[in-house]
């Protein structure tokens, strides 16, 4: 089913998402909070994306992402407004940051704006680059996802249309299991000298 999406973040991540959900057949537009900026029109320009300021992202999307960084979050929830009946992604992690006291994930952060919002925690664990290569060896990566139904549902499916072994591992209670898989990807990738180009894999014996 062709679906509707945001993508909030101009950066690679935003960009690289974008570029994904498009080649799956998906309706994209990318948020940015100056459309004018370098990194938006490079984004319009160079890959031919749809920009629009964040206050108009939501308008008929079925699914917002969130791609920004970790101190830009609440801030960024709240200038989107009044998001609907979107299904709002949380893809970011808490690089350089900590979460505030009795938050357990990302999730709650951006409950605290915007309490009512359908609320997934996915593409947060793995590069930016695997959004246009999610495979290695032919095999797909495992993509983990957490969040509320039929949201957490919705958002898999929309990993797997891009290539992803995608799984919904539980409720919103759920996403710090998400941030953890992220976490170990990061440790991986930047502290022990793995590098960027690895990622998860679910085999069954």
């Amino acid at each position: 089913m062709t679906r509707s999406v945001g993508v909030i973040g101009a950066g690679v991540v935003g960009t690289n998402l974008a570029r994904a959900f498009r080649s799956a057949g998906h309706r994209v537009v990318l948020g940015a909070r100056d459309p004018s900026s370098d990194k938006a029109v490079a984004a319009r320009d160079g890959f031919g994306i749809d920009v629009a300021p964040l206050s108009d992202v939501a308008a008929g999307s079925d699914v917002v992402v969130l791609a920004v960084p970790y101190a830009a979050v609440s801030a960024t929830v709240a200038a989107l407004g009044d998001i609907g009946d979107a299904v709002l992604v949380d893809a970011t992690n808490t690089v350089g940051g900590t979460l505030p006291d009795g938050a357990t994930s990302i999730l709650d952060v951006i409950a605290e704006v915007n309490p009512s919002a359908i609320l997934v925690k996915g593409f947060n664990t793995i590069g930016a680059e695997a959004f246009l290569h999610p495979t290695i060896d032919s095999r797909a990566l495992f993509l983990p996802v957490a969040g509320d139904q039929p949201g957490a549902d919705l958002v898999a499916g929309l990993a797997t249309d891009i290539g992803f072994d995608a799984i919904v591992v539980g409720d919103r209670s759920a996403a710090r299991i998400v941030e953890n898989v992220a976490e170990l990807w990061i440790h991986l990738a930047f502290r022990t000298g793995l590098g960027r180009d690895f990622g998860f894999a679910r085999l069954h014996r």
